[in-house]
């Protein structure tokens, strides 16, 4: 005579939940996928799936704490052609029935383990896909930030039906194929599978009557209008995510999101680095030489004086603080940088060109420190070979 207390290793006071988890541990012990072709193992498995079914039904239970294995077996001659299991298949739904109804959302993804498909019998939610568009932008409204209202095309949840793809609720049926689980199983052997219920698509319900403005799918396309919030500091190719924007998901499921690429028109005076911008500003050889104050442009459009000290090399960098891009993320702001580019004058007319020979005469190593500096280097290379 069988203990179902034994095999489940457990005593008569173990509580309900007590035996779920003992037949729990029991069942992944033994069962077929983790012992393939082990006949041991698997009339083991029928063993324990038979104590759970007896000892988790209160029932049954009692009848096998007063009568013995007998007991429950004579009740049951009646309607179910004796105790125990005749197939693999019997003994797989219980494993199936227990482990679905052990709760904290872990019993779904240990099913699916073994057998690649959910238990759950609720309808299928999809969520609607996620839309891309390109938005280009000027460089003006990249450093302000700037609100745009673009038009798309979606997906959007039919007023008409409300989303459900029927012309009224008494028009949704359950699907009379898989009886609502949107799933069909088949046993082969000790292996239990499922398939998408091909009449109902899955969910586990049928529209009898269909909505007339959505042909019964639950969603229609709409053209929108969106406002698109461009912030401050967006630097060409960053993305922007709105969610929720996509096209209305299917059956109930939530929406796609919208993704936004940007692009920034370059500016023609101002290149951005990251968060600094460069300006390139030539000025002549006499105010590089005298020194001068200049205007510059800034990028949000202000002017900015600065001033060229006497002496000014070509190439020359200055830094203007906190006058460059706000950065996208709130980290601060980027710097101004102005190079400054010596012109050298062309076109002199001759009284130029004699101010020029003068200046040249009176011209001393002092005038020109690089100069100096460079070929004392070259005569010194020279003397050492």
């Amino acid at each position: 005579m069988e203990d179902y207390y034994q095999t489940l290793d457990i005593n008569k006071s173990a509580s309900s939940n007590e035996i779920k988890k003992a037949y729990r541990k029991q069942a992944l012990k033994y069962h077929p996928d983790k012992n393939p072709g082990d006949k041991g193992a698997e009339a083991q498995f029928k063993k324990v799936s038979e104590a759970y079914e007896v000892l988790s039904d209160d029932n049954k239970k009692r009848l096998y704490d007063q009568y013995g294995e007998e007991g429950v077996k004579g009740a049951s001659m009646g309607g179910m052609g004796g105790g125990g299991f005749s197939s693999m298949e019997e003994a797989l739904r219980t494993f199936m029935g227990a482990f679905g109804s052990m709760g904290g959302g872990g019993s779904e993804s240990i099913f699916e383990s073994f057998f690649g498909f959910d238990t759950s019998d609720e309808r299928v939610l999809r969520q609607g896909a996620s839309k891309k568009i390109n938005l280009t932008i000027s460089f003006a409204e990249a450093i302000d930030g700037i609100d745009k209202e673009i038009a798309i095309t979606n997906y959007i949840t039919c007023d008409s039906c409300s989303g459900s793809g029927a012309k009224s609720s008494n028009d949704i049926k359950t699907c009379p194929t898989c009886n609502g689980s949107g799933q069909l199983f088949q046993t082969r052997g000790f292996f239990s599978m499922s398939s998408t219920c091909s009449h109902c698509r899955g969910e586990g319900k049928i529209i009898s009557n269909p909505c007339s403005a959505c042909k019964g799918v639950g969603r229609v396309r709409k053209k929108q209008n969106v406002k698109v919030h461009i912030p401050a500091g967006v630097d060409n190719d960053m993305r922007l995510k709105m969610t929720g924007y996509g096209d209305a998901g299917e059956g109930g499921g939530p929406r796609g999101d919208l993704y936004v690429f940007i692009r920034v028109t370059p500016h023609e005076s101002f290149q951005r680095d990251g968060d600094d911008v460069y300006i390139n500003i030539p000025i002549t050889f006499t105010e590089a030489s005298l020194g001068c104050k200049k205007e510059i442009p800034t990028p949000k459009g202000k002017s900015y004086r600065i001033t060229v000290p006497e002496g000014t090399q070509n190439g020359k960098t200055f830094r203007i603080r906190d006058l460059g891009f706000p950065n996208v993320h709130g980290s601060g702001i980027g710097d101004l940088l102005v190079n400054i580019s010596v012109e050298t004058p062309v076109n002199l007319n001759p009284k130029q060109k004699e101010i020029l020979e003068n200046f040249q005469k009176l011209e001393t190593e002092d005038n020109h420190p690089k100069k100096k500096n460079f070929f004392d280097k070259v005569k010194s290379f020279f003397r050492g070979k």
